[in-house]
């Protein structure tokens, strides 16, 4: 299956200032484990290094989207395809 395409620089770079973020997020909880740390202060850290990350998943796959509706007619279908792919592995 070929690739649909790159990210634009400035979604590139938003996208990796989100991981980055939630990278140094995810430093801290486990700092917090580690101090031993309420569980219920650190449930919700993690769920939000997931809401985090799902924003990260939300920018790529708008720039998937980006790159169907730019693309030529000859590839629509196969970048569809794997448009579906990616939304099936969120659920």
């Amino acid at each position: 299956m070929a690739c649909i395409g790159r990210m634009p620089e400035t979604s590139q770079a938003a996208v990796r200032d989100r991981l980055v973020l939630a990278k140094g997020h995810v430093e801290g909880i486990i700092k917090m484990v580690d101090d031993g740390k309420d569980d219920t202060q650190v449930l919700r850290q993690i769920l939000a290094v997931h809401a985090q990350l799902e924003k990260a998943s939300v920018m790529v796959l708008e720039g998937m989207l980006e790159s169907f509706m730019d693309a030529p007619k000859s590839r629509r279908q196969e970048i569809l395809t794997q448009i579906r792919g990616s939304l099936r592995d969120l659920t």
